[in-house]
């Protein structure tokens, strides 16, 4: 899997930082389902 085209490393970082986006937006969704769970009001 090694493309020797221009900016080919350019890809893979925008690839990392699209799936860390979204990793970092379900982890925020479950810390808000769990402290409105745990919240008694």
């Amino acid at each position: 899997m090694c493309f020797h085209i221009p900016c080919g490393d350019c890809l893979v970082i925008l690839y990392s930082f699209t799936n860390f986006i979204d990793g970092v937006k379900m982890v925020k969704t479950v810390a808000i389902n769990l402290l409105t769970s745990i919240d008694p009001s």
